[in-house]
């Protein structure tokens, strides 16, 4: 895929970012103190973030989760440009709205109403724009009978309820939201995971740090996992549960990711190269809704297994915005048992499909497993990804073919307009 078409599809895009405090073993002194005692402070760097890489897409719902003081609040911060990074490169691409702290952008004396005035210029929101969504900020945030009061007066609940209404109502491109929905109650997280989700179905970008694990694989279908300020997961959720619970209870952790970010499993089988194959098809082109394409798999010994059953190969079809899958199958589902080769020794198995698709950015899963105990041997997310160009009068996954007829013989144009035929919808009469 080309440059500038990977740039359009991506909301955030994070480069080798690290970020080092500076931890003090004695209180810093004046300016004076120092002079006179001709010393420095003495300190060590403590590196919240390690290099940490990772690229979201527009639509994405994408976890993070680690525990206490693994990077997570950090790179958040980084990523709403709140911390500058010490070294690497942030990017984002749309309007980010975050909600980091508790009552972070609120003024303690002003009250809830001057408070969503001045969070919604501070959003690039004009007054008129506020006026529109103002009704609606306070009836999702249930403080119309404290809208008035000073925000110090505030209970915990009240602050991060007005806060989070505020935050989703500049309609963002990119909700950035750490751990502050746990202090609501159990219907307004609800409410609040069913506004992240409507984020979701729309296209827009939610990145979320949160402990409560069933929020979390509720609304994201992709997780990444932190441990000591560097990436150890970052693949289906489901998955990266079980590496945060492993972690939790003292299992050995993951090699960090870099290259090999997304693919787990034993390695005793691996994916040695996957392209698909198109007539006409080149380098960062898209693919004709209703065409054709081959995905070719090379799958290489690297143990011996001859002896653990048949393998299996399996693809699984993704868009990143859309949470089930498009498409998945396995050659073992088929009744097509894979004969493992010796060490060193390799197979191809090919996948002709049909593009019966609608536009929009699709990633390719690929998965090599034993047969009987399914086993995983290499589980690579995102191993391929290609483009559909489809009609823009057509929206969603499947091509349904809608044929619309028109009935409307009572039907009136406007006198100064041309109006279509009659087979074409056009009224019966016309001024």
């Amino acid at each position: 895929m080309s440059a500038s078409r990977e740039s359009d599809r991506l909301a955030i895009v994070v480069d080798d970012v690290w970020e080092t405090f500076r931890i003090y073993h004695e209180r810093p002194g004046g300016l004076k103190e120092r002079l006179a005692k001709l010393r420095r402070a003495h300190f060590t760097e403590f590196h919240a973030l390690k290099g940490v890489s990772l690229k979201v897409a527009h639509g994405e719902s994408v976890g993070l989760i680690g525990h206490n003081g693994s990077g997570k609040s950090t790179l958040l911060k980084v990523i709403a440009k709140i911390l500058p990074a010490d070294r690497g490169t942030v990017v984002t691409h749309g309007r980010l709205s975050t909600l980091l702290e508790l009552g972070a952008g609120f003024h303690q004396d002003l009250s809830g109403r001057e408070n969503i005035y001045l969070n919604g210029a501070i959003l690039g929101l004009s007054r008129a724009q506020v006026d529109d969504q103002f009704d609606s900020i306070v009836d999702f945030a249930g403080v119309r009978d404290f809208i008035d009061t000073p925000v110090r007066n505030y209970s915990s609940g009240m602050y991060v309820r007005l806060g989070f209404a505020v935050a989703v109502h500049v309609e963002p491109d990119i909700l950035v939201v750490d751990e502050v929905l746990s202090v609501g109650d159990s219907a307004f997280q609800e409410k609040s995971l069913a506004r992240m989700r409507s984020f979701n179905q729309r296209g827009k970008t939610v990145v979320m740090v949160s402990h409560d694990l069933n929020a979390v694989s509720a609304l994201c279908a992709r997780t990444i996992v932190l441990d000591h300020g560097e990436i150890v997961f970052d693949g289906a959720t489901e998955e990266a549960l079980e590496v945060y619970r492993a972690l939790m209870s003292g299992g050995p952790r993951p090699e960090a990711a870099g290259e090999e970010a997304g693919r787990t499993g034993s390695g005793q089988v691996r994916v040695r190269e996957a392209r698909l194959e198109a007539e006409g098809l080149a380098f960062g082109s898209s693919l004709p809704t209703g065409g054709k394409v081959r995905l070719v798999v090379d799958v290489e010994a690297v143990a011996d297994v001859t002896v653990d059953g048949g393998l299996s190969v399996g693809i699984n079809v993704r868009r990143p915005e859309v949470a089930p899958a498009v498409y998945e199958t396995r050659t073992s589902w088929r009744g097509q048992y894979v004969a493992p080769p010796p060490p060193g020794a390799a197979l191809t198995v090919t996948f002709d499909l049909d593009v019966a698709l609608l536009a929009g950015h699709y990633e390719v899963d690929l998965l090599i497993s034993n047969a009987e105990s399914n086993a995983i041997h290499d589980r690579w997310l995102g191993a391929v990804s290609f483009d559909v160009d489809a009609p823009d009068f057509e929206y969603g996954v499947a091509p349904l073919a809608a044929r619309v007829s028109i009935h409307n013989p009572d039907g009136v144009w406007p006198a100064d307009s041309v109006p279509p035929p009659l087979s074409d919808g056009g009224p019966a009469r016309h001024p």
